[in-house]
């Protein structure tokens, strides 16, 4: 597993079944480590890392408009302060600043185990 530093997982989800977000198809890694950690934050190196909970991330991408905005992507975190993180149609995590523009974001791969090290090399740079 990945560089996850000082992040604390919140407990497992046990919640009814999440397959999709916003039309959107969760990846089977990304569902498998939610349905473990179901989240969290903390630490991860260069950054602060929030993952949000499988049950909240139909609001919190309704709320920034992500369908109109980033058409086929998904929000499922932030560094708590103006960066957000996402997950696309395709499986690749990304990073793309609050103020959401399709050609700031920034992909980092499609394994969420590593995914703190793709950040932290991201901000290291």
């Amino acid at each position: 597993m990945g560089n996850w530093g000082h992040f604390e997982f919140n407990v497992p989800y046990n919640g009814e079944s999440i397959e999709s977000v916003n039309g959107i198809e969760l990846s089977k890694q990304y569902l498998e480590f939610m349905r473990e950690h179901n989240g969290g934050e903390g630490d991860i190196g260069e950054t602060w890392l929030v993952l949000f909970p499988l049950e909240e991330l139909e609001e919190i991408n309704y709320d920034y408009e992500i369908e109109k905005y980033l058409p086929g992507h998904i929000i499922i975190g932030s560094d708590g302060g103006g960066e957000l993180y996402g997950i696309d149609e395709n499986g690749r995590f990304f990073n793309v600043p609050v103020m959401i523009e399709a050609e700031c974001v920034t992909y980092f791969g499609i394994n969420i185990e590593i995914l703190p090290d793709e950040i932290n090399a991201f901000w290291s740079e």
